[in-house]
């Protein structure tokens, strides 16, 4: 990779490039517990009649406020649904309050607002048959509802309360700090998600992209620290809205402008953020922790999502490893050698930051040394040579016949264009990447795989039990050993 950093200033409207420990802990959890049915043919030998899907285009609109919105008619059902998405990340998290962001979003529903205590807020829904739902995740946090169209005019307002107007009541922040801390706890009971945040941290040290949250930072988050990043990032200029459902769209618009039109708030700049080095240092790293099985993960921060090079590893990762069981980890440690009862490759997305590529295996402890040799054997096979033309065109096939699922339905379709606004990518980015996909040649694919990474300046963590390791982890560089919270 290139030695160039990325700079620290923030752009509007991208979010977190590294995704969470837990969430990609759930992906690789995901990916290990399928297995293939005995009896399916191979993917390469089945074939399908093409495919033509139309997704809906929503409507665009904004309010006199500035606040985007969304819209999209579905009266199938006698529903209304909406999401606020809100440019309001982890990345924004002072380095001593880790947590902050994800934090704030969990009080903005549970902590009471626009003056309702929490029960109340509880018992009104509960009263209209609706809901409404906050949360945060790495790139943005949000807010959503999901009512009866007769209900829609008494849930709206709620809606926009507990966007707007959050009351982060005393007692619920100490309820949901000790949720936190819990969640935390439990951690160090999750060897995937515990390996999956140390790599983390270390493939993005000293940036926030790598921070995590512990004990001490929650503990050091207060009721006005939650009320100071609200007020400082929520606003109608960082937030986009997606509504759909049985409605006619003038008249949703019209109440929306009702709703939101006396929120004039203005964010404030996002903060300053330190270089982020796209080049680690390249070591070993052991998390000793007394399992049976070991967790290895080798990788690399890679690029920003969906631009010519992301297009073309993406297709180079799938034949590697995030292809499963057709995938050259899964055939090669997996199928063949038996030594891995999870084993692939995972390519995050990045809009601020790069996204990170890590290649992963699960094996006994007497294994480790042997399923790592073998992980890093064929990354350094897919750098020499990259994927073959028959490879690469299943990749192809696979990864685009797949986009056709991703937004079936009307508000899925909504809520992604929302988000893709927020995140300040072009309307047509994943027209683009489909286009590029079905023009990639092997060449740019081994080029793509070549300026990702360098077999000898890759980040290694094993996490195991070091007595039980079938070799010395220092047979594949100088170790570091790390202690695990």
């Amino acid at each position: 990779m290139s030695s160039n950093a990325w700079q620290g200033r923030r752009v509007r409207g991208a979010g977190r490039g590294l995704v969470t420990g837990t969430v990609v802990a759930a992906w690789i959890l995901a990916a290990a517990a399928w297995a293939q049915p005995a009896d399916w043919p191979h993917p390469s030998a089945m074939s399908f009649d093409p495919v033509d899907f139309e997704p809906l285009e929503p409507r665009r609109e904004v309010l006199d406020n500035g606040l985007v919105v969304y819209l999209a008619e579905d009266p199938e059902l006698p529903l209304v649904q909406g999401t606020a998405y809100v440019d309001a990340p982890a990345l924004f998290d002072p380095p001593d309050k880790t947590g902050l962001s994800a934090f704030t979003a969990n009080l903005l529903r549970e902590g009471g607002a626009g003056g309702r205590a929490p029960d109340e807020l509880n018992e009104e829904l509960e009263f209209l048959g609706a809901q409404v739902e906050a949360s945060a995740d790495d790139a943005l946090a949000s807010v959503s509802f999901s009512a009866l169209q007769d209900n829609v005019d008494e849930v709206l307002p709620i809606w926009r309360d507990v966007l707007v107007a959050p009351d982060f009541a005393p007692e619920r922040v100490e309820v949901q700090r000790q949720r936190q801390l819990e969640s935390i706890r439990r951690v160090a009971d999750q060897p995937v998600q515990l390996a999956v945040r140390e790599f983390q941290a270390r493939v993005a040290e000293g940036h926030p992209a790598g921070a995590y949250p512990t004990e001490a930072t929650i503990q050091n988050i207060t009721r006005e620290d939650l009320r100071a990043f609200h007020q400082a990032y929520y606003a109608p200029s960082s937030t986009v809205l997606a509504v759909t459902g049985d409605f006619d769209a003038d008249q949703m618009l019209a109440r929306l402008e009702r709703v939101f039109g006396d929120w004039t708030h203005q964010a404030e700049p996002p903060p300053e953020l330190p270089t982020f080095d796209p080049d680690p240092e390249a070591k070993v790293y052991l998390a000793q922790k007394d399992v049976q099985q070991s967790v290895l993960i080798v990788g690399t921060p890679a690029m920003p999502a969906y631009d010519a090079p992301y297009t073309a590893f993406t297709a180079a990762n799938h034949v590697l490893g995030a292809g499963g069981f057709t995938s050259r980890l899964f055939q090669e440690i997996r199928s063949r050698r038996g030594l891995a009862y999870a084993t692939g490759s995972v390519l995050t997305q990045g809009f601020e930051v790069p996204g990170v590529f890590l290649a992963y295996a699960f094996t006994r402890a007497d294994a480790t040394a042997q399923t790592l040799q073998l992980l890093l054997d064929e990354l350094r096979r897919m750098h020499r040579e990259g994927p073959s033309p028959d490879e690469l065109a299943r990749s192809v096939e696979t990864l685009v016949n797949q986009s056709l699922f991703r937004d079936t339905s009307v508000a899925a379709r909504t809520e992604r264009t929302a988000r893709v606004e927020l995140l300040g990518l072009p309307a047509d980015y994943f027209e683009r990447h489909l286009d590029r996909l079905r023009s990639l040649t092997p060449e740019e694919a081994r080029e793509a795989v070549r300026n990702v990474y360098d077999p000898k300046d890759l980040v290694i963590l094993v996490l195991g039990d070091e007595q039980s390791f079938d070799l010395p982890l220092d047979d594949f560089g100088p170790v570091e050993r790390i202690e695990v919270e």
